[in-house]
This record gives structure tokens, C-alpha cells and sequence, in this order.
């Protein structure tokens, strides 16, 4: 159950990103408020002061591209697991930390109005633990000759350097993505079997596309501070078919870090659509599933610089011989570290 535990938590840590966007449609103007944690703050380097903007001012919430630019980013995921079953004794928190630097590049625009995309891991790690003791240990910046006792150091090594690249349609959705069967030939250079069933658990094929999909946040087109617009998307993920419905909110102008953003808030649910025991063994189903955050949009850069997600949801979990509950808190945080 405890394999059960950890894997589910990366599966449902994969809704840090947008999924296929069903619709974008927009609402009534709505109110303004609350502060942010600037780059500053949280430690992301800033760049050039953006010109000075009216406080009124509309903004253009659509991705630039610039061929040959790339772009350094980092995420980084929290999350938290408490579990209730039956006749169980509480074996404690079970805690996630899960961080990843990449690239992302324009590499041409194509005929449809979408663009190529290339992506390439330069780091990661990743620490799990429950009550304290530690379950897995990695850091692609150390040394591997620790690492022979840990199943899944071999694979997320194996991901440095893996090239991803992302076909995406004029409004940024993807439509192809390139590069899986080579970074699975990586794995299963490194992996047993068994082992490769668990990485793609946690790096499905679908939460590999959501890497070139998060534009998908955005409305494309001229926004009004106080203007909504929703999505609906559907992720597909090894315990089934989770909704997502959000609903976002161009807030203010915001001073974040040396950039003038246009500050965006979000609001809105996770459920289950279908639910799948195929992969995990086990039915699970989301409940009460919210999504809050705020994400900064630089019309400069023509980026989101930096975007932070908070998920609350509780987990059913059916097996062949017990009902147990899990509640999951995650927060995940994507900034741009810097723009070349």
C-alpha cells in the first residue's frame, strides 16, 4: 500500500499544468485585490525594469515566442498525504518534494499559427518521506554512487538531457509531441520492468505534454483588469480521467520583482470523470477537489515569469480489501529564471 501511497501522489502532483483545453470563454469583470510574493522575495532572479504602464491599462495575455530564445525554467512541488484506514495505525505525513529545472525554446513558427517547441531537462530531485523517515532520496547534482538501493534514481538520472519537442496549434495547445520513445529508451536502459511501469506513473505521456501546454492558461487576446475567462480540461493520468474547471481573473498591475506584470488569480475544482484501477491497482476518486493561485504575466517577455498553484483534495481509495481516505495539499511553484 505504501508503493500505492507514493505513486498516486505524483500522479495527482501532475495537474501542476494545464491539460487539453476544452474551451476559453469569457466572464463579467469582477473585483480586484490580495498581494503576492514578488521573484525577489522567493528568490528568483529579476530582470529589467518594464516600461511604466496606467493602472487601468488593458493587457495583451498571449505568448511571444522568439525563435532561437530559451528559456530557463524551474518548478518546484510540495505535497502533503495524510492517510485514514480502517484498523490502521497513522503511519504520519507522507511528503513529496519534487524539483525540476528545464529549458523551453522556440525553435520555429509553423504554417498552422502554432509553433515547435523543444524542451530539455537539466535537473531534478526529489524527496519522499513519511513520519519523518526518509523513503527515496535523489539529486541529479550528486553523485550517483549512493544511489544503488534507490529504484528510482537510475530513471530520473536518466531524464537529464532528454529533448522533448512540442507541436502546438495557434492558440498554444499541443497537438504532437516528439522525443517519448527515445527518453523510454533511456529508461529501459537503466530500469527493470517493474521499474518502468512506476516511471510511467509518474511521467505519463500525458503529463509529459502539460510541460509545453501551461500557455494554455491563457486567454490569447486583450484583457481588462476585472475580465474573466474559464477552462475546462480534461487530464489523463493512470488513475483515471480528472476534470479540471478553473476560472481566472486579470486582478492588477503588480510590481513583481523589476517587471510590471499583469497579476492573475485562479479559482476552481478537481473531480473525477472516470476512474481507472488498470496501473495503480485501486480505484481512487477525488473529492472536493479546489484549486487556488495567482500566476504573473510579463507583457515584455511576453511570459508567464512566475506562477504559483495550490490544490486541497481528499482521495477514496477502493482496494479488493479495504476503503481508506487520503487528504492531499500540494503547492507548486513555475518561474522563468532566465530568458536567453
Amino acid at each position: 500500500m505504501k508503493k500505492i501511497l507514493v505513486l498516486i501522489a505524483l500522479v495527482a502532483g501532475g495537474v501542476w499544468l494545464s491539460g487539453c483545453s476544452k474551451s476559453q470563454t469569457p466572464n463579467a469583470p469582477t473585483g480586484t485585490n490580495a498581494q503576492a510574493t514578488t521573484p525577489a522575495q522567493a528568490g528568483a532572479p529579476a530582470e529589467a525594469t518594464s516600461p511604466a504602464l496606467a493602472a487601468d491599462s488593458p493587457a495583451n495575455l498571449k505568448i511571444k515566442w522568439t525563435p532561437g530564445k530559451t528559456l530557463s525554467m524551474r518548478m518546484e512541488l510540495n505535497q502533503g498525504i495524510d492517510s485514514k484506514a480502517p484498523n490502521q495505525p497513522d503511519q504520519g505525513t507522507l511528503e513529496v518534494k519534487l524539483t525540476q529545472d528545464f529549458n523551453l525554446s522556440a525553435v520555429k513558427k509553423l504554417d498552422n499559427g502554432g509553433w515547435e517547441l523543444a524542451l530539455e531537462f537539466e535537473n531534478q530531485s526529489m524527496d519522499v518521506s513519511q513520519g519523518g523517515h526518509s523513503l527515496v532520496t535523489f539529486d541529479s547534482a550528486q553523485s550517483s554512487a549512493q544511489e544503488t538501493n534507490n529504484p528510482v534514481a537510475p530513471m530520473l538520472r536518466a531524464m537529464i538531457g532528454a529533448r522533448l519537442e512540442y507541436f502546438t496549434d495557434a492558440t498554444g495547445k499541443v497537438e504532437k509531441m516528439d522525443g517519448l520513445d527515445d527518453l523510454m529508451k533511456r529508461i529501459s536502459a537503466v530500469a527493470k520492468p517493474q521499474q518502468i511501469g512506476m516511471f510511467q506513473q509518474m511521467f505519463s505521456e500525458d503529463t509529459l505534454k502539460r510541460y509545453g501546454s501551461f500557455s494554455e492558461a491563457l486567454p490569447n487576446r486583450m484583457v481588462n483588469i476585472g475580465e474573466s475567462w474559464t477552462t475546462q480540461n480534461d487530464i489523463k493520468s493512470t488513475i483515471g480521467t480528472l476534470g479540471m474547471d478553473v476560472n481566472y481573473t486579470f486582478k492588477d498591475w503588480e510590481q513583481h520583482g523589476d517587471r510590471r506584470c499583469a497579476r492573475v488569480q485562479s479559482t476552481g475544482k478537481i473531480s473525477t470523470k472516470t476512474a481507472s484501477a488498470a496501473m495503480v491497482g485501486a480505484m481512487v476518486n477525488v473529492e472536493n477537489g479546489k484549486i487556488t493561485g495567482d500566476f504573473w504575466f510579463d507583457p515584455e517577455t511576453g511570459m508567464i515569469v512566475d506562477a504559483h498553484d495550490n490544490q486541497d483534495m481528499t482521495l477514496k481509495i477502493t482496494t479488493r480489501t479495504l476503503t481508506m481516505t487520503q487528504q492531499l495539499g500540494q503547492k507548486v511553484r513555475l518561474w522563468l529564471v532566465d530568458a536567453q
